[in-house]
């Protein structure tokens, strides 16, 4: 479903001066989070009409979730591009703004354009259309080459040998501990079907009731991850 409404021209200045503002590369990643959902609300539909991308799409989540809580957060379009306007106000927006030509933003992959729209592509977010930001960006996820050796990495990555030399090494580490995103080791391993992992993180006291930010505990994400033995150890450990 389309979007009806119709922004108005002081939206298309403010949307054009956000996309060319050399001053906006320290921006919040919050900010342009909800810039880009009342952006997409208010240009190409009101909320998503795929579905939420999995936990490990952790960029196209975030942007589904933003896009999705502008549609919640505002029932009248005209109450959604008042913050929009708003927003841009504070970042040196005004009606009688100059816009600047500038320099493209490249992406990873050094090629040029808006690393918000190379990331809509192909993966299912709903829509096309820019934030109007292109100098918006949000930090991805490692990279799989990339070695990460937290413990929230390793256990993603299934290094039973790395998990247990960290939780020998740090006895005191924390395996409730959430990472940025909201989960912890465990949510992780069992949304992945990491048996040992999961054995191991329970066997060091993680909680087996632990809600990810969507409240689900390991139990059901390994439910809806169809990891029957997961299941089994969840359902049958004291």
């Amino acid at each position: 479903m389309t979007t009806q409404y119709e922004p108005s021209a002081h939206f298309h200045s403010a949307a054009a001066y956000l996309s060319s503002a050399l001053s906006l590369k320290q921006v919040s990643s919050s900010t342009k989070l909800e810039l880009y959902g009342l952006f997409k609300h208010l240009t190409v539909a009101p909320k998503p009409d795929a579905s939420r991308p999995s936990i490990f799409d952790m960029v196209g989540r975030a942007k589904w979730d933003a896009w999705d809580g502008a549609e919640k957060k505002y029932q009248i379009p005209k109450e959604a591009e008042k913050r929009y306007l708003e927003i841009a106000r504070g970042l040196g927006w005004s009606e009688g703004s100059v816009v600047e030509k500038a320099k493209p933003a490249v992406s990873k992959t050094g090629e040029e354009g808006d690393i918000w729209d190379d990331e809509d592509s192909g993966k299912g977010s709903g829509g096309g259309g820019s934030l109007g930001l292109t100098v918006s960006t949000l930090a991805a996820p490692p990279s799989p080459q990339v070695a990460d050796f937290s413990i929230h990495g390793l256990a993603l990555s299934n290094d039973v040998f790395g998990l247990t030399a960290l939780l020998d090494g740090e006895p005191e580490i924390d395996v409730n501990a959430l990472d940025e995103f909201g989960y912890a080791p465990i949510h992780l391993a069992c949304d992945r079907g990491h048996i040992d992992i999961v054995q191991i993180l329970l066997r060091r006291g993680a909680d087996r009731n632990i809600k990810d930010p969507d409240g689900l505990t390991p139990l059901e994400l390994a439910q809806e991850a169809g990891r029957v033995e997961i299941e089994k150890i969840l359902v049958s450990s004291p």
